[in-house]
């Protein structure tokens, strides 16, 4: 079994789409990573806390990892800025 991060799903569904919302991307990484986060947290956590918490870490990672940039409409893409446009 291949171990997939948080990133690493992000990554995969962005692809080459040039604008995808942060929702979107979200939704898609709970798809892929729900159960394993569920597995991994204590029982009395609810999985409202834990969508939360994954969704605060998600978008911190997404700002600090220079494979993804923010687009001015405030969705994100990992094409960098100054290649857009060149296809």
């Amino acid at each position: 079994m291949k171990f997939f991060t948080m990133v690493d799903t992000a990554k995969d569904f962005l692809g080459h789409q040039k604008s995808v919302e942060f929702d979107a991307i979200f939704d898609k990484v709970k798809e892929v990573l729900f159960d394993s986060w569920r597995a991994e947290t204590p029982t009395e956590v609810s999985d409202v806390e834990i969508i939360n918490k994954k969704r605060g870490e998600l978008y911190k990672l997404l700002t600090i990892d220079s494979r993804f940039f923010r687009n001015n409409d405030g969705t994100w893409t990992a094409i960098r800025p100054d290649t857009l446009g060149r296809e």
